[in-house]
């Protein structure tokens, strides 16, 4: 092996990423969902058509649409189980959601959009 590819192996730092939170994709055909605390997550923000709709002031020519994204952050250190258990106690309140997309810090600092 050449030596500069075991200079790079040897100062190779390591990475390390967290589960921090999920992006739910969630359908209605009512207002503006509201949820309290699921498991470990707590809803932050929601949004819809990359538009701000809760929490605080709504224009109100905001569009109407059913489908709205809403970010659940972890309130402790969570795993891919608890993102299931989370996701579970949603369909099982009868919430229909369509995709979820897990949010990770790397290396301390955020690999996500921050919400507007």
């Amino acid at each position: 092996m050449p030596a500069s590819t075991e200079k790079r192996k040897a100062t190779k730092k390591t990475k390390s990423i967290k589960l921090v939170g999920v992006d739910l994709f969630l359908f209605t055909e009512g207002s503006i969902p509201k949820f309290d605390d699921i498991g470990p997550f707590k809803c932050e923000f929601i949004s819809k058509r990359g538009t701000k709709a809760w929490p605080g002031f709504v224009r109100p020519d905001l569009p109407t649409v059913s489908r709205y994204r809403c970010r659940f952050m972890a309130t402790r250190d969570v795993q891919d189980a608890d993102v299931n258990s989370f996701l579970d106690a949603l369909t099982k309140r009868g919430e229909v959601w369509s995709a979820v997309q897990k949010l990770w810090n790397n290396n301390g600092g955020p690999r996500f959009s921050k919400a507007d």
